[in-house]
């Protein structure tokens, strides 16, 4: 089985591009590796220090330890390993720039290895699986609405208290935090004609899910740049740097 990547992003109306991604393999290529296929997907925490460095660190730290070596252990241990390893890595660098912030990235990362996804996520970016079912998210959002609907349920707040407070969208768990607990993880066996989406925020509040499955393109780097452009076309007062990373499976 073939897998075909794509990837695109765009700064929006931000000062800075804070978003970080990287594929296994040139986007413009659509080169496959039978072995194995490695996407990743930061977004830097808009007001925190160095977020823009976090999701470098993040994405680089990945890469190197999944697509340097000839062969890769477990991949669920893996992906965990490597998700402490950069949280590590975000917290010394901002420890060293003599910072006691907190600051840091967002994370979605997924591996391809002979048919099998096996992805993990921390923040509030989004991975999704599209198939014949449709657009379903595989991940969960670390967000504090999380927290407060939890409260609401168990009738210690009012939920419109929930629904309405200022920090619903505020992220419980990031990479760069000082203890890294949160986190989302799961596998699935991928079928031909299947496709993986990895994106930032600056994308799923903007696009709706039929928006995105309306840009289908059965080249995953077209859908990728297609995404981007129906994004920035909306013409969002405040638009978020957004960032997509697609792999697709083919026969």
């Amino acid at each position: 089985m073939k897998i075909l990547l794509g990837g695109a992003q765009d700064i929006g109306k931000r000062k800075e591009q804070q978003d970080d991604f990287y594929i296994s393999a040139p986007a413009s290529g659509h080169t496959e590796q039978a072995d194995r296929n490695l996407l990743v997907v930061c977004d830097g925490i808009g007001g925190a220090s160095f977020g823009k460095e976090a999701a470098q660190i993040t994405c680089e730290t990945f890469k190197s330890l999944f697509m340097t070596k000839d062969e890769i252990y477990d991949d669920p241990e893996a992906l965990l390993q490597a998700a402490s390893y950069a949280n590590n890595e975000v917290v010394a660098f901002i420890r060293g720039r003599g910072l006691r912030t907190v600051g840091g990235t967002t994370l979605v990362a997924a591996v391809i290895k002979n048919g099998m996804l096996r992805w993990i996520s921390v923040g509030d970016s989004h991975i999704y699986l599209f198939s014949d079912n449709g657009l379903e998210q595989l991940n969960e959002d670390h967000i504090y609405g999380k927290v407060l609907d939890a409260a609401a349920e168990r009738g210690e707040i009012d939920m419109a208290v929930a629904q309405a407070h200022p920090r619903r969208d505020s992220i419980t768990s990031f990479i760069g935090i000082w203890e890294l607990k949160e986190i989302s993880s799961g596998k699935t066996r991928l079928a031909p004609g299947t496709s993986v989406i990895l994106c930032t925020d600056g994308l799923y509040k903007t696009l709706g899910e039929d928006e995105i499955v309306e840009a289908y393109d059965p080249d995953p780097q077209k859908w990728a740049e297609r995404l981007i452009i129906n994004t920035i076309q909306k013409d969002t007062r405040y638009q978020d740097n957004v960032t997509v990373a697609i792999a697709t499976a083919k026969e």
